[in-house]
């Protein structure tokens, strides 16, 4: 089981409650805070009100004009809306007290998405404060290419929420929970770029990819929202991202948590290039690989994350990165995660990665304790800490099978190996380069700082830079 840090112990118990929580279905409001009295809510700067002026939220859209605020009092309104182009402001009396968000709850009926931008709408239009509830997506087919197979089926896409056809629009301050669909559980956005901000994407499912959001060929910012408790049988408990636009996609600040899927619990990355950017990424499970994030065939920055206490059944406790992936990792902390192979980092299938100034620590597995690089791989290695990791075989610190890492000026301290490499094992063809790193109290069989195996190669500077102290039984070892 996933050992937690101390840190996240009250993350985890928040998880706990927000899982059995159940939509609230409302009528209407009975306290004062929730009410439909104008001294309480401000309906100055209301174009329109619903529903004294409309009945239904679609009716208000469809009669107001760019420029609109349309404010809707609390209460459950049983429709799927479509803004249809008007680039309008469709608010709750306060999109920032959540109490009256949870009561003013759009729960759409039958198929389709609950709101629909699809109309080409800029960021003048905008939808804040409301729960968005009940949705089961658009029928649409979408393009994929995966492992060199092309794939268009017709899919149920963005059961919360969908965004299309080079809409821009801002959604900001909503609870979108408990939505289904085949692809996209909570939001999809394709070939757009909104401004996703301050939202709770909660408990929505999906079949394949994206339980909570999926973003596909598109640009934007998806900023300070929690992603918690999403699911995906596939892909991407909480985001999936594929393809990519010519601007950038920014992923920021986000709290993405609870998550699972059978590849990537938290991120599945396909084919692009996203920014992905001091985000928490914590207690995420992918049953198969990367608990936090999987990247496939992609060129992601992944930057001042926290990566902590993540599980995979197969490799990649924290970061899987497979075929012929090139990110690059830097500053973040990749702790307390849990894999087969590569508790913290697993790289496979000719990936190339830039892996810096990273604390890779307290991670477990088989084999890999903090990283696990393998068939091919050659990613550069350098000041990182790699520290407390515990591989159940070989490789506390890295595991390196068939590859070419080179490390540098990283400092392994306190890695135990229940076999062989307390910091480093390398076996099988095998070359690896090691220079500047300091090795301290490492522990196993043998090598407690290095040890190699079946033709693997180990390459020093000449005199060896490394600095070794207290490693246990010896520093360097070859069978």
């Amino acid at each position: 089981m996933v050992r937690l840090k101390k840190k996240h112990y009250q993350l985890l118990l928040a998880l706990l409650s927000l899982l059995i929580i159940t939509v609230p279905l409302f009528t209407a409001c009975s306290d004062d805070s929730a009410n439909g009295n104008d001294d309480v809510i401000d309906t100055m700067y209301a174009s329109i009100i619903v529903p004294d002026e409309y009945e239904t939220i679609q009716e208000a859209i469809d009669a107001s004009v760019d420029g609109d605020t349309i404010l809707v009092r609390p209460g459950t309104y049983y429709e799927n809306i479509n803004f249809n182009g008007k680039n309008i402001t469709l608010r709750s009396a306060d999109p920032t007290n959540p109490q009256m968000v949870s009561s003013t709850i759009i729960e759409g009926i039958g198929l389709g998405s609950t709101v629909t931008f699809s109309s080409g709408e800029t960021d003048k239009a905008v939808i804040t404060g409301f729960t968005l509830t009940g949705g089961s997506g658009e029928m649409m087919e979408i393009e994929f290419e995966m492992a060199g197979e092309i794939t268009k089926d017709p899919y149920l896409y963005g059961g919360g929420i969908m965004v299309k056809n080079g809409s821009n629009p801002v959604i900001s301050y909503n609870t979108i929970k408990n939505n289904v669909a085949e692809r996209g559980g909570g939001i999809v956005v394709f070939e757009s770029s909104p401004m996703i901000t301050n939202n709770s994407i909660l408990n929505n499912i999906t079949t394949a990819g994206g339980g909570g959001i999926f973003v596909t060929n598109s640009s934007g910012v998806i900023q300070n929202n929690e992603v918690s408790g999403n699911s995906a049988n596939l892909g991407g408990g909480a985001f999936f991202v594929y393809g990519s636009s010519d601007l950038p996609l920014t992923i920021e600040d986000n709290f993405v948590s609870g998550n699972r899927a059978a590849n990537g619990g938290g991120f599945l990355i396909v084919q692009s290039n996203p920014v992905v950017l001091n985000n928490t990424v914590v207690i995420n499970t992918a049953s198969e690989s990367g608990g936090g994030f999987s990247l496939y065939n992609s060129t992601p920055t992944i930057e001042g994350n926290d990566i902590s206490d993540n599980m995979a059944g197969l490799s990649g406790g924290g970061i899987a990165i497979v075929l012929e992936s090139k990110p690059i990792l830097k500053n973040n902390i990749i702790v307390g995660n849990e894999s087969d192979n590569g508790g913290g980092i697993a790289l496979s299938f000719g990936s190339i990665a830039l892996i810096e100034g990273n604390t890779v620590s307290d991670n477990r597995a088989k084999n890999g304790g903090g990283l696990d690089i393998s068939v091919g791989s050659k990613p550069e290695i350098m000041n990182n800490v790699i520290a407390d990791n515990y591989a159940e075989r070989n490789g506390a610190g890295i595991y390196v099978h068939e590859a070419s890492p080179m490390v540098s000026n990283n400092t392994f301290r306190n890695n135990e190996a229940r076999q062989y490499g307390g910091g480093i094992f390398a076996v099988l063809e095998s070359v690896i380069n090691v220079t500047g790193n300091i090795f301290d109290d490492n522990r196993s069989v043998q090598g407690g700082a290095i040890f190699t195996s079946e033709g693997a190669k180990l390459s020093l500077n000449s005199p060896d830079d490394n600095s070794y102290e207290k490693n246990s039984p010896d520093d360097i070892a070859h069978d």
